[in-house]
């Protein structure tokens, strides 16, 4: 039986991207109660080895051959079916990004394989893989469970399964392969999307106001304790609709998925579109004067007031700790 995991990596600008350092800590977690190990397959920017095997795992796979430097969905799904082909995995995982969406079901298909996207937890009963994920719109938990002793295929969302220091780096080890035969779409014309000044994803506190914040002036109050503990601005729909705020700094379904170290939620409510971007945080404080309000069912710790006498009492708080 299979026992060993393969995490297929993806990079930005030069460096592996986070949703990537996050599947390989929940791989290696998976492995070691699998009783095998957890291997990495990078597939283009083969100078981002040694990067990938300081996130963990046992071992690098950097695929060397042509025609890898530019993505498509057809060059890849090659490439990972002759890394299937060559090792022994009972799961194969990725991150869940628009890259992942675009190939993963390609591949799934080509091993007639069981595909679980957008995961959020992984467990093991009765020594088989219950993979859970958010349905409805996320308002409710689908737990699912493979049938069949085939591989498996499963991205994995981000935020989900926040990266752990890894105890060594994975070696390292060049592998070969071939995907002359293999008919790729070809990219006529490549066009980046504007980058916005916002980028919520890479930040450890973000402050987030909602619609219970007032107006465009009172959401000031929101960047005042953001500036204080040297946090990101966020919001949920509302303020953003409002034009109190950039689109940019929405969170939410329509928004970022954000995972910060700590996620401070002012006058939001907890709409499920907004707690579907955020819920992922590790640390959520939310202050709203609604005790009803459904965003504490998600906080680590609620405050019940106005947020408008609360928040100059927290940043002055955190001023006097900080002297």
């Amino acid at each position: 039986m299979s026992t060993n995991v393969l995490v297929i990596a993806e990079s930005r600008d030069g460096a592996i991207k986070g949703i990537t350092k996050e599947a390989v800590g929940c791989a290696a977690d998976l492995a070691a109660q699998l009783g095998g190990e957890a291997h990495t397959l990078l597939i283009a920017d083969p100078g981002l080895a040694e990067q990938l095997a300081a996130c963990g795992g046992a071992k690098v796979l950097r695929a060397q051959g042509e025609g890898l430097d530019q993505y498509s969905p057809e060059a890849w799904t090659a490439v990972v079916s002759q890394a299937i082909a060559a090792g022994e995995y009972a799961l194969v995982v990725t991150g869940h990004s628009y890259q992942a969406i675009d190939f993963f079901p390609r591949l799934a298909a080509a091993h007639d394989a069981a595909l679980v996207p957008d995961v959020t937890a992984v467990s093991f009963e009765d020594g088989r893989c219950v993979f859970s994920r958010k349905v409805m719109n996320g308002k409710l938990d689908a737990r699912t469970v493979p049938t069949g002793d085939g591989i498996v295929f499963a991205s994995l969302q981000q935020g989900a399964f926040p990266p752990q220091p890894a105890p060594a780096s994975a070696a390292v080890e060049d592998f070969a392969v071939d995907i002359s035969g293999v008919t790729t779409r070809p990219v006529v014309e490549i066009k980046e999307a504007e980058k916005g000044d916002v980028d919520l994803s890479a930040a450890d506190i973000i402050v987030a106001g909602g619609r219970g914040v007032g107006d465009q002036e009172k959401f000031a109050a929101v960047f005042e304790l953001a500036d204080v503990l040297g946090a990101a601005v966020g919001a949920s729909r509302p303020p953003c609709d409002s034009e109190w705020v950039e689109h940019e700094r929405q969170i939410g379904s329509s928004g970022q998925v954000v995972a910060p170290k700590l996620y401070i939620a002012l006058g939001i409510s907890g709409a499920i579109q907004h707690v579907v971007g955020m819920r992922g945080s590790q640390c959520i404080v939310a202050v709203n004067k609604d005790p009803n309000a459904a965003i504490f069912q998600e906080a680590s710790y609620g405050i019940i007031g106005d947020l408008h006498e609360i928040v100059p009492a927290l940043a002055q708080a955190v001023k006097e700790a900080r002297g």
